[in-house]
């Protein structure tokens, strides 16, 4: 080996033992900014509890809008008609001066009869105001059960869409089992809501 060589390999022997340097550690994603992001982009509880308000109500009839037209049907009346048509026959026999007579008198006779009545205590108290009043309790009940249970599932959903993006396991099995639970919590709240989360599967 020439002496130049060998020198050259003494100057670069240095620079090819120098440890690489570790590379920096991922700085993990700010969950305060995760949350924002999630808040901008989701609807507001508000939004939730008035659709799930809303669809719970439309599946039952609005008894008070019942007892309305109960009262208004009250101020039509009751109309019923009668017709009757009768043929009379009179057959008269006897003497009439100094003759005999013997006839025959028809006399047909028709009338018609119209009555209208109506129903002025509905005015005041409908029939069956009592079990409107009972449906109607029983409609806020379902209301109420129905924002109470889109609440408690909205802030479920956003607990565990933020664990997802903060915190993902690194276990595949784990993240795809977390991603189940998270699309099933957004399924009842589409159902809940009447479509208000489709389209925002994660």
């Amino acid at each position: 080996m020439s002496p130049a060589l060998l020198a050259l390999l003494l100057l670069l022997a240095p620079l090819t033992a120098r440890p690489v340097p570790p590379l920096s550690p991922v700085a993990p994603p700010d969950p305060a900014r995760l949350l924002a992001r999630i808040l901008a982009t989701e609807p507001t509880v508000a939004a939730v509890q008035e659709a799930a308000g809303r669809h719970a109500e439309s599946a039952t009839p609005d008894p008070a809008e019942l007892a309305r037209r109960r009262r208004l049907a009250a101020l039509l009346p009751r109309v019923t008609g009668e017709g009757r048509h009768e043929e009379r026959d009179f057959r008269v026999v006897g003497m009439q001066g100094s003759s005999e007579v013997d006839y025959l008198r028809s006399s047909p006779g028709t009338s018609v009869a119209v009555h209208a009545t109506w129903e002025l205590g509905d005015l005041i108290a409908t029939t069956g105001e009592a079990a409107a009043a009972a449906a109607a309790l029983a409609r806020a009940k379902r209301r109420d059960e129905a924002v109470d249970k889109a609440t408690a599932l909205h802030f479920e959903r956003r607990h565990r869409l933020l664990a997802l993006l903060a915190d993902p396991p690194s276990d595949a099995r784990a993240r795809i089992q977390s991603e189940l639970e998270l699309e099933r919590v957004t399924a009842q709240l589409d159902a809940l809501t009447g479509g208000l989360f489709s389209g925002r599967r994660p």
